[in-house]
């Protein structure tokens, strides 16, 4: 997933083939900055240490966030200490549990868990409201002066007019 006024790629589960599939997209692996895994079953998480060794063969040093259940910090170092593999940029894991667990000031991620034999998380992403463009040429129209109600109105505030008009 990527947010389009945001230069960083984010990645839903890391299953084995995905770095095979992402060779045919236009993913450039030097933008992704997070990976959320859902839960630890091998289809969701196998594709995961090959993909974080390529990135080191690739020269890419941008650091990169894992978000996960219980058990995948475990995972990764395990995979990445068994075959003698290591990551040359910064590498956090964070292991989650139900609730917020990321927010940037655009967006935030919460966890929330799903029905499933293995802890398991679903993932909502929400975008923070950001002030839009005013319309000053139609407020001035419809008999708002300019000045402080102007600031009320892109701040997201109700106003009242002097005829009782709410906008």
């Amino acid at each position: 997933m990527q947010h389009p006024t945001q230069s960083g790629l984010w990645l839903f589960d890391c299953g084995e083939g995905t770095q095979h599939q992402l060779l045919h997209t236009a993913f450039n692996p030097g933008k992704l900055d997070k990976i959320f895994i859902s839960h630890l079953h091998g289809d969701h998480l196998f594709g995961l240490p090959g993909l974080l060794c390529s990135r080191s063969m690739s020269g890419i040093i941008q650091p990169l966030t894992i978000y996960g259940p219980h058990g995948i910090r475990e995972f990764v170092e395990t995979a990445l200490r068994i075959s003698g593999s290591w990551t040359d940029y910064p590498l956090e894991i964070v292991e989650i549990s139900t609730g917020e667990i990321f927010d940037d000031g655009l967006r935030k991620v919460t966890a929330y868990p799903m029905e499933h034999p293995l802890e398991c998380y679903g993932y909502r992403i929400e975008e923070h409201d950001k002030p839009g463009a005013l319309n000053a040429q139609a407020l001035k129209a419809a008999g708002v002066p300019p000045g402080p109600l102007f600031q009320e109105l892109k701040a997201g505030k109700t106003i009242m007019l002097d005829d009782g008009r709410q906008i």
